[in-house]
């Protein structure tokens, strides 16, 4: 199995939660981005651990460097730009992630990693079925949507790059309810609240393979 390091991305400020910096927002007693870091730092395929941060976003920063990730500050000019800003410094391939997917897991990740080397293309997007998304109850805001195969999908914010210039990208659809958890607004956020604290937080494994088999 390969290993690839991992950038997540967690610049910026959530307009639609007021402008807080999301990836400090807490869920069940931890930062959204501690949850991301946690699954990436449990997974052996990951090698070394960059967050890429605005320069407005003082808060997240001091979280990632508590957790010992590197940290890469990035211009602030829309995801796009920050994440081949952030990029250039981390290297391709890697794996990259959004900051606001607290139900991932080291599994995930690592079969996310596996099914990107099983493959010729040269970079991986990951998508959920839109159901998911539905009989969950969860927001729809600023999820991009495309059919994958037969199936309506959303993607999920999880990825593999391989490269700085646009490649060829195989589209990896799983029917995994932990990935629909994406927190967009304060509602995602009071919903993935009440699937986090349905176990203890010891027992935080079992809980996401019970949601898993929901």
């Amino acid at each position: 199995m390969p290993k690839l390091p991992a950038l997540v991305m967690a610049g910026g400020r959530a307009k639609r939660m007021g402008g807080v910096e999301k990836p400090a927002v807490e869920v069940a007693g931890k930062p959204l981005l501690v949850w991301v870091l946690e699954a990436l730092q449990d997974c052996c395929c990951v090698d070394r651990i960059t967050v890429a941060v605005s320069r407005d976003a003082g808060v997240t920063r001091s979280i990632a460097e508590r957790l010992g990730a590197e940290v890469v500050v990035t211009p602030g000019d829309g995801y796009v730009h920050d994440l081949r800003f952030a990029l250039e410094s981390v290297g391709t391939p890697a794996l990259t992630v959004t900051a606001d997917l607290p139900c991932l897991t080291p599994d995930i990740v690592g079969l996310v990693i596996a099914a990107w080397a099983a493959v010729p293309e040269p970079s991986l997007s990951v998508w959920v079925p839109r159901s998911l998304i539905v009989k969950a109850g969860l927001s729809l805001w600023r999820r991009f949507e495309s059919t994958v195969g037969n199936v309506r999908a959303v993607v999920v914010g999880l990825n593999v790059v391989g490269g700085l210039r646009k490649t060829d990208e195989f589209k990896l659809l799983l029917d995994e309810p932990r990935l629909a958890y994406n927190v967009n607004t304060w509602h995602d956020l009071r919903k993935v609240e009440g699937v986090l604290r349905s176990c203890p937080r010891e027992e935080r494994a079992q809980g996401l393979q019970a949601l898993k088999t929901r």
